[in-house]
């Protein structure tokens, strides 16, 4: 049985008086309105399954030398990732009476309504993802290695290799250039299956806005920005930031380092259905009644996109 609270002429009776001079709503745009960064943040690609699952393998190691018989290589398998989508949905429901008697324009447009609170669930989802990519509850996701994606324990299935270094991408150092440098040096360290380096390059600092001022300041000031004497700031327009207010909700100082272009590559959005947007009249209550479903879900198919600094 669906659960419903009725809008009702009772709760809404000053809108079936005459004479007010205006009545408001939506008086201040919401947050999500004006920004959409699931679009930045992840790779949105349309799906008909009930999940998607990915997988990798791994990497040939280096070519001997010849010395006259042939050596062969051998690969081994890397982790797998499913991203199984949830579905999603609300109704509205408003009492005949009050709908004809409502003398405003106001409480009438539902689907513009419904398709702004879908909004905001999937850019607070998108959002709190990034914000959480130092914890194993996933939201949509399984994934095989068993760890987060910002972990000190990132693993290889390949035998033999070390872990002991470029297998990590999670710091506690708080935001400062000395950092953002000590940190791009990490993120071009990190090593794949088999040991080897990877071709990272980092470019990108996701953060709260209350880190907005220092990340611009990195960017935007030429000389001058480490000490008096005006010396030469290396990491002006180096990097491309984004910052969210819904990072703020889980902390004003943790910050991110990305390789944008990997970005798209590790981060999917699966899009199962769109937003649907339906009305209709009940046929014994005569109550008008408004919903709207959607079917989606997010992961991370890996982890060298990004580099965390969890900040106590």
């Amino acid at each position: 049985m669906a659960t419903t609270n009725p809008i009702t002429q009772s709760r809404f009776v000053e809108l079936v008086k005459a004479g007010l001079t205006k009545v408001y709503e939506d008086r201040i745009s919401e947050l999500h309105q004006k920004e959409q960064m699931r679009d930045k943040f992840f790779n949105i690609t349309k799906s008909t399954k009930a999940y998607e699952d990915y997988y990798s393998v791994g990497e040939l190691g280096d070519i001997p030398a010849f010395n006259g018989v042939l050596v062969y290589g051998d690969v081994s398998p890397g982790y797998s990732t499913r991203i199984e989508p949830k579905e999603f949905a609300l109704g509205v429901e408003i009492e005949r009476k009050f709908w004809d008697n409502n003398l405003y324009n106001v409480l009438k447009d539902w689907g513009k309504k419904l398709a702004n609170s879908s909004h905001r669930t999937k850019e607070k989802y998108a959002i709190g993802a990034y914000a959480k990519l130092d914890s194993i509850a996933f939201d949509f996701m399984t994934s095989e290695e068993g760890v987060a994606i910002c972990s000190t324990a990132h693993t290889t299935k390949a035998t033999g290799v070390s872990t002991s270094a470029g297998f990590s991408n999670l710091g506690s150092t708080a935001f400062s250039p000395t950092a953002v440098e000590a940190t791009r040096i990490l993120m071009r360290a990190f090593r794949n299956s088999i040991g080897e380096r990877q071709a990272i390059h980092p470019n990108g600092l996701i953060g709260p806005t209350t880190l907005e001022q220092k990340f611009a300041e990195l960017i935007g000031t030429d000389k001058g920005l480490y000490s008096a004497e005006g010396t030469i700031n290396v990491q002006a327009k180096k990097w491309k930031y984004e910052t969210s207010d819904y990072l703020n909700d889980t902390s004003t100082k943790n910050w991110l380092m990305v390789d944008w272009e990997l970005v798209k590559e590790f981060c999917v959005w699966v899009d199962h259905t769109a937003d649907e947007l339906t009305n209709t009249v009940d046929f014994e209550t005569k109550k008008i009644k408004h919903s709207s479903y959607s079917y989606w879900g997010l992961g991370f198919t890996g982890w060298p996109f990004v580099y965390m600094h969890k900040v106590s």
